[in-house]
Parts: C-alpha cells; structure tokens; sequence
C-alpha cells in the first residue's frame, strides 16, 4: 500500500531527507522536510484532522459569540472610524470585524451543509445572517450546519479537492484583515471563553506537562491540547475508544476515616437530645454552658445525654 502523506504540506520538525541540505545538521535553516503520514481514511494528519474537526465543531458558539458582541439590532457596524455624536438614541458603534467574521462563517457551513445534502460539483454558494438575527438563531443554524458536515467529514477529508476546498474555509489563517474569515481567522481573534485547566498527566507526544483540557460544550467531547510550541497535539475524549478520557482523569482521592468520619448515629443533635431525655433544647444547651456535657462536631454524645440527665433527676429528687 502506498503511503499518503497530509496534504497540507505538514512536516515533521527536525527530521530531513538525506537529500536535504540540512541532513545530519543541526542548526540548519530547514525545519524539517520528512512529511507527515496522513490519518488512515483521509488526506490529512492527525493534527490537521483533529483541528478541523474542532474548529467545525466550535462553529456555532463561535458565531453566536460574535453576535452576541455586535448585536445588529443595537449597533451600528464601523471600519475602525470614530464616531461621534450627541444624539442620546444613537446606537454604539460596533466593529465591522464582528459582523464580517459571522457573516462569512455562516457563509462557509451553509455552504458545506448544502453540498453535504445535495451534492454538486463543488460548495454552494449561500448568503451570510439574515439582517437583525439574534445570537441564539444564529447558533442555532450553524450548530445544523455542522452536524450535517461532521457527519461526512471523513468523505469530505478523503477527497482532494474538498479537503482543501474544506481547511481553506474552516483551518487557513490569514495575516492582516482577510478578504473573506475563515473560522480559524475568527477563533484568534475573538477566542471563545472555556475556562480550561491544566491536565495533571504529561502530553503523550512531547512528554512535557503542558495539556490544556478544555471541557466539552453542548453536548461535545472535552478536548485535550498540547501549549508546547512545536508540538500541538490534541484529542478529545471520544478518541481511540475513550483512551484519553482515562488517560486524563482526575485521580480520586481516597479519604480515610481518620480525615472524614462516618456519622456516628450516637452523636445527637442538640433537638435530638432533648427529645431523647424529655427536656427542652434551652435546657440541653443550659447543661453545654455549665460543662456538664460537651460538644462533639457540634452535637452531644448519647450516653453523656442520659448520665447527665440522671444526674439532673438524682439531684431534684
């Protein structure tokens, strides 16, 4: 079988060809010229895959983020010009940034769901938000989209022609202000609000304790980043059986009963207690101020409840 490399070009860092300039060097200028085999069913790496795969699904919250930033029923959409005004009803200004971005990503997963369903010869052409819809609408529909797509991703990633087409779209990330946002574009710039945490295990590719988890959202699987430059590995919990999922589990803690006591059903509570010997909870809490009986994680023993009420009897009689 003949090996399949990813098609975006990516290559491994370090390694070289012996025809490369740079073989047996180390402080070449070559990066590494050995490419990357491609994923098994599809043209591109496990890395590329992964992020795809990612990105797609991060599409809806993406967009919904957007909207909810510039609400077109609020603002006004500018292009970095300063307005002023002294009309009390005029709306705040909002970067023209905000609108194109989810414009154009709703373009790009309307686009693919269409192709996905209908097929054709090549993405279809559809219109970006309608004019005055809310953030929840427009999740709502780009989440549709991306069920759709990342049903067929593995078709779609098998197909030269798409998959280029496909990571054009959702993964290439263009320098300056880009003529059409792909997802990616949108994602560094406005990132999304995950609240991730450090994994407690080391990254299986570089070794070094740098995984971000990041918890799933809407019903999908947590993911797991390497930060190590260079390195960017990543999974989600679904991935080759769950394996990572485990991997990256919480330890649990083991509490033993010398730091956490199991209830001791001898241990009364202050009502408890009165109404075990007939007495009022003023008079148990009377017999805790004179000393007579002492306090155990805030309630009173049994057996010191009942001497000291015998006590007590004793003493009146």
């Amino acid at each position: 079988m003949t090996e399949r490399f990813c098609i975006r070009g990516c290559t491994i860092k370090g390694e070289h060809w012996a025809a490369c300039p740079d073989y047996g060097r180390e402080d070449g200028d070559c990066r590494g010229c050995v490419q990357v085999e491609a994923r098994e069913g599809v043209l591109l790496c496990e890395r590329c895959y992964r992020s795809l795969r990612r990105h797609l699904e991060d599409a809806a919250d993406l967009v919904g983020h957007l909207r909810s930033i510039a609400d077109p029923t609020k603002a006004t959409p500018y292009d970095r010009i300063r307005v002023d005004s002294s009309r009390p009803d005029m709306p705040a200004p909002v970067a023209a940034d905000l609108i194109d971005a989810s414009d154009d990503i709703v373009r790009t997963m309307r686009s693919w769901a269409l192709y996905v369903q209908f097929g054709g010869d090549s993405p279809w052409r559809a219109e970006g938000l309608e004019a005055g819809i809310d953030a929840a609408s427009a999740w709502d529909d780009v989440n549709g989209c991306a069920e759709v797509i990342l049903l067929e991703l593995d078709s779609l990633a098998n197909d030269s022609h798409q998959v280029e087409a496909l990571c054009e779209g959702v993964l290439d990330v263009h320098h300056g202000e880009p003529a059409r946002w792909s997802i990616a574009d949108a994602a560094s710039r406005y990132s999304l609000d995950d609240q991730p945490r450090w994994a407690n295990a080391p990254c299986p590719d570089c070794d070094i304790m740098a995984v971000r988890i990041q918890p799933g959202r809407n019903r999908r699987p947590t993911r797991y980043r390497c930060t190590t430059i260079g390195c960017g590995w990543e999974a989600n919990s679904l991935d080759d059986g769950g394996l990572w999922a485990s991997f990256f589990a919480e330890p649990v803690q083991v509490i033993s009963d010398d730091e956490h006591p199991r209830h001791n059903p001898a241990l009364l509570t202050l009502t408890a207690a009165a109404r075990l010997v007939k007495r009022t909870v003023g008079t148990v809490r009377r017999w805790i101020d004179d000393g007579d009986l002492e306090r155990d994680l805030g309630r009173v023993h049994e057996s010191d409840v009942l001497a000291v009420a015998a006590k007590k009897r004793g003493e009146g009689a």
